[in-house]
């Protein structure tokens, strides 16, 4: 554990240095946000606070590295510190939290820790949940032991959900209905607050795509769907000769794989070695994707056509980018179902059905464009709910 846990070790088993924070002068929040997208959810609640005038420290923590890297690219000027979850072991929970000494937790998400939240509760520290919520494995899991995970989820004392479908599932684990809050999904905000920070025309200069050049994208693509893509993106160059194409594969470490897949047919860069001139450019890095989407023409979003759920069509929907998407968006369904309504958004099957809707994507008029931006935006508020929960809590302890 020391070796694979290296990077914050200390502050993994409970030992935390304060005094390397900016302010300590009082008790903070403590927010939690396990990865990269837990950070990205906690990004509008810290900023919504901060704006509400809250001017307590706010120290955030993380498990993972990626975390830890977008914490410091959307956080460093809204945050007072960052550490290292502590493992959710008891002494060590206690060691912590003698240490820290929060006034508040907050966690994102699925982060439901049975000792740290028995240990906050035996202390009288508010907890809250925001954005909670089971998949369906976990919940079929949690209703196996139904009274454990009662007990747990009653420690804290609010949980803040994003749907009905959320708010039922805690219902039937026995948590009081006075616990829990429908406030719809902070991560929603975030889009809508990262998509005003970015600069395209310095991202279209970066990776040296001109005006004139049409933008595809293909994101979160998972292996067997990369095959399918570059078949459309052929058909699409054809008549689009200057098109160009990002793709960007799930996980980045398959990027050389999918290199390969391309082989000498078109031009191919990675991003980490960014040549001036591309037909494809490969992304291998983590935390671009929501960005590049404000580049692009049309796209594809992945984990649709092989069975993992699909991904978030939010993120290129708040562009307005026409979208495409397999059979599977399990994950997402409500969304992809609205889009298309709107049509913005048309499920796909094979390399010629995608290639036929990137080419009618790129001749699509700007008033189809706008309905996505609004579907996204009529979306938002969340983030504003949560934190007058919170804040409404801190007043009695101020």
């Amino acid at each position: 554990m020391r070796i694979r846990y290296r990077e914050g070790f200390h502050q993994r088993i409970g030992k935390l240095a304060k005094g390397q924070f900016n302010n300590t002068k009082d008790s903070p929040i403590w927010v939690h946000g396990v990865s990269v997208g837990e950070v990205q959810a906690a990004f509008p609640l810290i900023y919504e606070a901060r704006k509400d005038g809250c001017s307590l420290p706010i120290f955030l923590s993380t498990v993972t590295c990626t975390g830890k890297k977008m914490a410091e690219k959307l956080l460093s000027e809204l945050v007072d510190g960052h550490f290292y979850f502590p493992w959710d072991v008891p002494w060590i929970i206690r060691r912590f939290l003698d240490d820290l000494t929060p006034r508040i937790y907050v966690g994102l998400e699925t982060e439901i820790w049975p000792c740290l939240l028995h240990e906050l509760k035996k202390r009288e520290i508010p907890s809250f949940l925001v954005n909670g919520r089971f998949s369906e494995r976990s919940f079929k899991k949690a209703c196996r032991s139904r009274e454990f995970w009662k007990e747990t989820l009653e420690c804290f004392s609010r949980i803040l959900v994003r749907s009905y479908d959320d708010a039922d599932k805690l219902y039937y684990l026995g948590v009081s209905p006075d616990k829990i809050k429908i406030i719809g999904d902070v991560k929603i905000d975030a889009l809508l607050l990262r998509r005003d920070r970015v600069d395209s025309g310095a991202l279209r200069d970066k990776l040296h795509i001109s005006e004139e050049e049409q933008c595809l994208i293909a994101g979160s693509t998972h292996n067997g769907e990369e095959a399918v893509v570059l078949e459309a993106f052929e058909l699409v160059k054809k008549q689009f000769p200057k098109a160009k194409l990002i793709l960007v594969p799930r996980h980045p470490e398959r990027a050389p794989e999918v290199c390969a897949l391309i082989g000498e047919k078109f031009g191919v860069s990675l991003y980490s070695g960014l040549k001036e001139r591309w037909d494809i450019l490969v992304i291998d890095e983590v935390g671009l994707l929501f960005e590049l989407y404000s580049l692009a023409d049309a796209a594809f979003v992945g984990g649709s056509l092989v069975p993992k759920g699909g991904q978030n069509v939010l993120e290129p929907a708040c562009f307005g980018v026409p979208i495409a998407f397999g059979p599977h968006m399990e994950d997402f369904s409500m969304h992809a179902s609205e889009l298309s309504k709107i049509g913005i958004a048309q499920v796909v099957e094979d390399s010629a059905s995608l290639a036929r809707l990137w080419l009618s994507s790129l001749k699509m008029k700007t008033e189809s464009r706008k309905r996505a931006v609004e579907y996204a935006e009529s979306l938002g508020g969340a983030a504003g709910l949560a934190v007058k929960e919170i804040l409404n809590c801190l007043k009695g302890r101020i």
